[in-house]
């Protein structure tokens, strides 16, 4: 990482971090999904089975065992798992917020990748030892030096709303970290699908990514020039608390490709899955 991308995280974080941590009085009676008590840590921790699949050529499946969970809320400031943010904005159904969020396909080229072990969205930066990737039959065979996958960070605004019960989630953002300079969109909703025997719900949404930050990941001169890719998800969620600290909870997420990723010569499936089932205990809320 170059004195540059240092420069932009710092006044990033300064700029997080001076728009107010502000400590507040807690407004949650009893603190819930729905409501999360202003100024205080949340911690949990998943303990189950589950995968995400890796689309890369030779890359292995990613095993889901141990998820860790945190966040913070302040007045302001914000933090959730690896997502920080400042709150400048609050309504009754509409939030405007400025956030920062590590890149995500980083996850498929390193396993000790932290966003394999604080799902939903950070070490440091190794180089790759070299490998080769067979490319794909519609191109010709040739070895590709495997070469690092950095670190990266977006930032950039965050529209986030509520409405009949549904919660709606807009992102623009930018990579800061000097690495590729792309550009991604974020969009989800969140719709709850009942209580029949536990909380169901389901999250749709899209995410285009711009051609800079698919060649950073999936790219390289002399064998794939991507373009932009449009990468669709779903995902159906079950939780049912079991005593006043454990819960069980299960998900099944899955996520289309687009071109631009697909049509990588080191890319053999067209689809990631990730899948888990396991209890979660609540240290602290």
């Amino acid at each position: 990482m170059g004195w540059r991308g240092i420069g932009h995280i710092a006044a990033l974080l300064t700029l997080l971090f001076g728009a107010g941590v502000a400590f507040a009085e807690d407004d949650c009676a009893a603190p819930s999904e729905e409501c999360v008590a202003v100024g205080r840590w949340n911690l949990s921790v998943a303990v189950g089975a589950g995968v995400r699949t890796n689309p890369v050529i030779h890359g292995q499946d990613i095993p889901l065992v141990v998820v860790p969970q945190f966040s913070y809320y302040g007045k302001r400031f914000f933090i959730d798992n690896l997502d920080p943010g400042v709150t400048l904005f609050e309504g009754e159904t509409n939030t405007l917020s400025l956030i920062a969020s590590p890149g995500y396909d980083r996850v498929f080229f390193y396993r000790s990748d932290l966003q394999n072990f604080f799902l939903g969205n950070f070490t440091p930066a190794g180089g790759a030892t070299q490998s080769t990737y067979a490319a794909s039959p519609q191109q010709e065979r040739r070895e590709i030096p495997a070469r690092p996958r950095r670190i990266t960070y977006l930032a950039g605004p965050e529209w986030t709303f509520k409405y009949a019960g549904v919660t709606g989630q807009l992102d623009y953002l930018h990579e800061i970290t000097g690495r590729n300079h792309g550009d991604e969109l974020r969009a989800a909703l969140g719709i709850p699908l009942g209580q029949m025997g536990g909380s169901w719900s389901a999250n749709v949404g899209v995410t285009w990514k711009s051609a800079a930050i698919v060649n950073y990941y999936y790219g390289g001169p002399d064998f794939y020039q991507a373009g932009w890719a449009l990468n669709p998800f779903a995902k159906i969620g079950y939780s049912r608390p079991l005593s006043r600290k454990w819960k069980l909870e299960a998900f099944v997420h899955c996520e289309h490709l687009g071109n631009g990723i697909a049509d990588s010569p080191i890319v053999r499936n067209h689809y990631v899955t990730s899948a888990f089932v396991g209890a979660t205990y609540v240290i602290h809320r």
